[in-house]
């Protein structure tokens, strides 16, 4: 289940300063860009891209959807950041050492400035750190869990002090070290949450969020204007021009956002555009599709990091019993659910940790192939195995509980489909809306439910540790699921100081709550959006991030 969060900012005195630009250009043709800020190098242009909806916030401590997420990573640049291949690179930090084995993680920054031109320092990251772990700020940010093995982060949640675990050496040097030694988070420090944020984000935060003053290679071109537009430009103070000028962030909201974005895609009002389920054929035949599945031009349609599971409560009969969960799973036709139902937008999943995360390992789950005579036999097996203890109801229906919406719903009922005709099951709705569905599910009131998982990391780990570690039986472990031996590997994967002990260690975790099938996997999310010809070189990651530096417009004017 994704988190998100609301906040309420408070009145400042006066608000910083930043240069005035002029108002977005017509929809209707390119940038005139002389005279307007830019960088060196840059071939010119507007790129026009559509966001689905308003962004909650563009402060990075409060980030809580993809929307925000694409602005403020071309806002802002963390310490390390992850390549095409989704390896580690510097980024704010030119390099850097690990030592105590993976407990020890210290930073040298590049010289760079925000772009109101003052200094890029190591207190400025700290400034971000220790705003996330306050426990005790208001409004207070959801996203502590990046840092919840910094030394002193109980004590920051508790009695808002500083993390101790965080230490400016000197302007251009940052130490982070960690209760145990965690090699991988390293790779967690490419979150586009935690870089860093000047003076004003404390002082003036309401202005900030309007108006953030980052590192990135774009800066806000004026304060964004909420459930309309963001524009911004190059920025002169980055190393490194991007090619564009500009960039303008429309937004459209509502059920019928994608046609309207559609319509002005195919009108030449926008380069970047999500695709209409019903519109992919034209898409692709009008626009091409990507090669590669996640770079323009043409149809992105690449695996994305998203996973969307059903969970099991495993306290509960017939489903406290690995068996009959495992049975469910092999009723289930994903590629019928995917290619069918879905028209496409997702892929039949065959693991946890879906194909974009260094390590994964489709098809291990082998109770993901779709089986219906096996499963009508696991199935029975159970019922004879414990007819004595259980009556017939327990095996006569089953309530599947998801949160509003008609993916959701469609998803539901095609396993009820399934289910029926391969188990002889009645199958029962309980649709919520997302606050009650995430209340009931986290209180034990769902024995079948749809459980949504993604993270910005490409870290392994993060996609099993949350969701099945005893140790989260009180948070995203909704499953209920507690096993001493999965426990320990994924303990001893996140301590092992060798990238491939570490990475085996976690396969080997995988394949052990696989078996056990507390959660099912079903799908994996695609990208659903189109670039126009027109831009070359522009890459939305399986994260969801945009690389705007690279991107350019040909031809860049009108």
């Amino acid at each position: 289940m994704a988190c998100s969060s609301s906040f309420d900012v408070e009145d400042a005195e006066e608000p910083f300063a930043l240069p005035e630009f002029p108002e977005p250009p017509p929809a209707d043709g390119g940038a005139d860009t002389e005279g307007e800020a830019g960088t060196e190098g840059a071939t010119g242009g507007t790129l026009r891209v559509a966001l689905a909806r308003d962004p909650v916030t563009l402060d990075p401590r409060f980030l809580a959807d993809d929307e925000g997420e694409v602005i403020v990573s071309a806002l802002f640049e963390p310490l390390v950041r992850l390549d095409d291949q989704s390896r580690i690179v510097p980024a704010a930090a030119s390099q850097w050492a690990v030592s105590d084995a993976g407990a020890t993680f210290t930073f040298r920054l590049r010289e760079a400035q925000f772009h109101d031109g003052t200094p890029v320092t190591a207190e400025d990251f700290r400034r971000t750190f220790d705003r996330i772990a306050d426990g005790t700020a208001e409004p207070r940010s959801y996203l502590d869990y990046l840092l919840a093995d910094v030394v002193g982060m109980h004590d920051s949640l508790v009695n808002g002090v500083p993390l101790r675990g965080v230490e400016v050496v000197d302007a251009r040097t940052l130490r982070i070290r960690l209760d145990q030694p965690q090699p991988g988070f390293l790779t967690r420090l490419a979150d586009p949450s935690l870089v860093p944020t000047p003076p004003a984000a404390e002082e003036f935060p309401e202005q900030f969020a309007a108006q953030p003053v980052g590192n990135g290679p774009f800066m806000m071109a004026g304060a964004r204007e909420p459930g309309s537009f963001v524009r911004l430009a190059a920025a002169p103070t980055y190393d490194g021009a991007p090619h564009l000028d500009e960039v303008l962030f429309t937004v459209y909201e509502g059920d019928t956002s994608r046609e309207a974005q559609w319509a002005d895609l195919t009108d030449g009002q926008l380069h970047v555009a999500q695709v209409p389920v019903q519109r992919r054929a034209e898409a692709a035949e009008r626009f091409g599709v990507s090669t590669d599945g996640y770079t323009g031009p043409g149809r992105l349609d690449g695996v994305t990091s998203g996973v969307y599971l059903y969970g099991f409560d495993t306290t509960r009969p017939p489903f406290d019993d690995p068996r009959a969960r495992r049975a469910v799973s092999m009723a289930i036709d994903r590629r019928h659910l995917a290619d069918d139902v879905l028209q496409g937008t997702r892929q039949a999943a065959t693991s946890i940790v879906p194909p974009p995360v260094p390590g994964s390992q489709p098809g291990v789950c082998e109770h993901c192939l779709y089986d219906p005579e096996g499963a009508a036999a696991l199935f029975e097996e159970v019922r004879a195995d414990r007819g004595d203890e259980l009556d017939d109801a327990a095996f006569a229906t089953v309530t599947l509980t998801h949160s509003r919406g008609a993916i959701h719903t469609a998803i539901a009922e095609q396993i009820a489909d399934d289910l029926d005709a391969a188990l002889g099951v009645e199958v029962r709705f309980r649709a919520l809306q997302l606050e009650d569905f995430v209340r009931v599910v986290r209180d034990g009131g769902a024995a079948v439910f749809r459980i949504g998982w993604d993270v910005g990391t490409a870290d392994f780990g993060d996609y099993l540790t949350p969701l099945f570690h005893s140790a989260n039986l009180d948070g995203e472990n909704t499953t209920r699921f507690a096993d001493e031996q999965v426990d320990s590997t994924l303990d001893s994967a996140k301590h092992a100081a060798a990238p491939q002990a570490r990475a085996t260690l976690y396969r080997s975790a995988e394949r052990q709550i696989l078996e056990a099938a507390p959660a099912i996997p079903l799908l994996w999310y695609r990208h659903e959006f189109v670039v126009t010809p027109e831009v070359e070189g522009l890459r939305l990651s399986p994260w969801g991030r945009l690389d705007l530096t690279s991107a350019r417009l040909d031809p860049p004017g009108p």
